[in-house]
């Protein structure tokens, strides 16, 4: 049975909350946009595109330059560059190289890394088994290696951390180990260090293919990772740019043409301010306004993109369903998370072009997808409880109560949904999905799904009652603050774990508040210097909303 996915909606939303919510705030006073019609060459086929790529004059000063944008520094604050100044992993490194150097009787200067990564860096990350950005590429630019590679190959023969672990094309490739289990992978030529989170580019079938681009980096031709994203190295100011494959975790075939986030930030010493992009695949416009006419009022986010209906086509038809009933649906979609629901059951917006069409297939494509077995039900014919058809306010209602661990109601309430007896835990998604005229709206929370048929008889306010001219989204800090203390709130061990139940009130809770202070903000897209009509780069601008 099918089971109910909605956390990749609260990784996307927060993920690129994470990139782009720093642009909360006024207006920089002197505006000075990127360089944004570098070329976009596409990797060699077979390799892996970067989920996050930074570009930097110097990469030690990256979190510093950050905290100059209000957001950063009103929610991290000073502590977050400390955090990385002092963090274990780096403290290790540089503790390996000092013992390796008076072992072997070697001068290493004081600050030795901070030093190194006070250079022009580039880097590339791809997502790891834990979601983290843990498989890393780092280009760092010198003009004296040549020193340092002496130091390294004396080391390398006879240190017990240090050593040689192949070559990257003739070129020796070093191996250090610290922190116990730690390592890293590097090797250096013409001015260039290149450091490996793992060798696991030089391995399986595109080993010959990473191996030439690798090499790559250590020439003076610009770096194909960045290029992917029309990047180019950065002489003044940061440039980090996310793959919205990595924020959408895997969902991102549902809206192709947005291809990636991008941020630019002035350098520490300069005042030329930030700058957010999108990334998008020809000339896509859409506008978010009519879903968010569907919106209750009192959102904390809301976010839309265009969306490719026809990747659908293949659930339709293991539903018996005609792929070509998705045509009727309009080309965007919308979410949006209400602080007095959960981080797990948002609303999900959608419009159709033929509401008769929409609702004939309806009902038996909700049936296929919602719903999961019930312990209770596994001897009869049907193991999910029924679907429950109604109309309400001419409009199409239609519901199934779902077990989870995590649902947001109780079994034994009052208000229970019909047969919730039955129900195998003790709380329940009474997923619902509603069609009134043009509107869809879909959420594991019935009483959104309800709230949104209100808005269209007229009986509660629309979001869009807030806004003017066409917005592809919607941050209310104050609102988000509160959703977030509550799921943080929520996911915390309570009395079993008094440490980190302190811990979280008392170090996390207090940045959370902080998002609260920002006034809301509208995003919209508007063209940016970037002509190409292909990929290309539109500016993503933060307003008010009226």
């Amino acid at each position: 049975m099918k089971k109910i996915q909605t956390k990749w909606l609260l990784a996307g939303a927060l993920g690129g909350l994470t990139v782009a919510g720093a642009f909360w705030a006024l207006k920089p006073t002197v505006e000075i946009p990127p360089k944004l019609d570098t070329p976009i060459i596409a990797l060699p086929a077979g390799l892996a595109a970067p989920d996050l790529v930074v570009a930097t004059p110097n990469l030690a000063s990256l979190p510093a330059a950050l905290l100059k944008v209000p957001f950063f520094k009103q929610v991290f604050t000073e502590d977050a560059v400390d955090y990385y100044e002092h963090h274990p992993d780096k403290l290790g490194l540089e503790g390996a190289l000092r013992r390796i150097a008076f072992e072997h009787e070697l001068n290493l200067q004081d600050h030795f890394i901070h030093a190194l990564l006070s250079e022009p860096a580039e880097m590339a990350m791809w997502k790891s088994d834990d979601g983290r950005p843990g498989h890393w590429v780092l280009r760092i630019k010198k003009n004296n290696f040549a020193s340092l590679l002496s130091w390294v190959a004396k080391a390398a023969l006879s240190d017990t951390q240090l050593s040689v672990d192949g070559s990257i094309n003739k070129t020796p490739l070093y191996k250090l180990q610290f922190g116990g289990d730690d390592a890293l992978w590097f090797f250096s030529q013409n001015n260039k260090l290149v450091v490996l989170s793992d060798k696991s580019w030089l391995e399986g079938k595109q080993a010959a293919a990473w191996t030439k681009l690798l090499t790559k980096l250590t020439t003076d031709t610009p770096n194909p990772l960045l290029q992917h994203y029309g990047v180019q190295a950065a002489s003044s100011g940061h440039t980090v740019v996310a793959n919205m494959r990595y924020l959408s975790f895997g969902y991102q075939s549902l809206f192709a043409n947005v291809k990636a986030l991008r941020m630019d930030v002035a350098a520490v010493d300069e005042k030329n301010g930030w700058f957010s992009h999108v990334l998008l695949n020809k000339q896509t416009h859409w506008d978010g306004m009519p879903l968010w006419q569907s919106a209750p009022d009192g959102a904390a986010l809301c976010l839309s993109a265009p969306v490719d209906w026809k990747t659908l086509a293949p659930v339709s038809k293991k539903a018996n369903i005609p792929a070509d009933w998705l045509a009727q649906l309009e080309p965007a979609a919308g979410v949006c998370w209400y602080p007095d629901s959960s981080l797990y059951s948002p609303l999900l917006l959608a419009q159709t072009k033929k509401p008769e069409q929409f609702a004939k297939h309806a009902p038996q494509l909700f049936d296929w997808l919602i719903g999961a077995s019930e312990a209770s039900l596994r001897d009869e014919e049907h193991a999910r409880l029924p679907v429950r058809k109604s109309k309400k306010d001419s409009g199409l209602l239609l519901q199934r109560a779902v077990s989870a661990n995590d649902g947001n109601l109780s079994k034994d309430a009052k208000d229970a949904a019909p047969s919730a007896d039955k129900i195998t835990s003790g709380r329940y998604f009474d997923v619902s999905m509603a069609q009134s005229g043009a509107s869809i709206v879909f959420s594991p929370d019935r009483k959104l799904v309800t709230t949104a048929m209100d808005v269209q008889k007229k009986r509660y306010a629309a979001l869009a009652d807030r806004m003017e001219g066409p917005k592809q989204g919607y941050i209310a800090p104050e609102a988000l603050s509160q959703l977030l203390q509550k799921a943080t709130m929520a996911t915390l061990p309570g009395e079993s774990q008094p440490l980190m139940q302190s811990a979280a009130v008392t170090y996390l809770l207090p940045h959370l508040k902080a998002i609260g202070e920002f006034p809301a903000t509208g995003l919209q897209l508007s063209p940016s210097a970037d002509q190409r009509k292909d990929q290309h780069w539109e500016r993503l601008e933060w307003r008010k909303p009226q």
